[in-house]
């Protein structure tokens, strides 16, 4: 999800308990800004408000989404969210390189004996 400066975050009823009997094991920053949302605000306003960049106030606000401890409304939408969903391109992964080829197991087990073997031949 690409952050939009007008979205509006604001913390659940869950995140309120998470707030008042710690329990979920949040970092700092997440612990911090949970209680920064206790009234609903702006990401721009997070933003101007937060030292963290804004990609990374993005990725720690949907952590916390995930963890529906805080919910999401765009605008012009009427519902707040609080399972985000992630608008990323798409990303095309390179092919993976063809592994090169190896002999089955049993045939190296047999090519081995056949060596042992074959030097005790010579041996004795």
């Amino acid at each position: 999800m690409y952050y939009e400066p007008d979205t509006l975050w604001g913390r659940t009823v869950a995140g309120d308990h998470e707030i008042s009997v710690p329990r979920s094991g949040l970092s700092i920053v997440q612990r911090r800004m949970l209680q920064q949302l206790g009234r609903p605000r702006t990401f721009a306003t997070l933003a101007a408000r937060s030292r963290l960049d804004a990609p990374k106030l993005e990725h720690e606000l949907v952590r916390l989404a995930q963890m529906q401890l805080v919910a999401f409304q765009r605008p012009g939408t009427s519902q707040p969210r609080t399972a985000p969903r992630i608008d990323l391109p798409l990303l095309q992964m390179p092919p993976r390189p063809p592994r090169p080829w190896q002999p089955p197991l049993p045939v190296c087990f047999a090519a081995v004996a056949f060596g042992i073997g074959l030097t005790l031949l010579i041996l004795f």
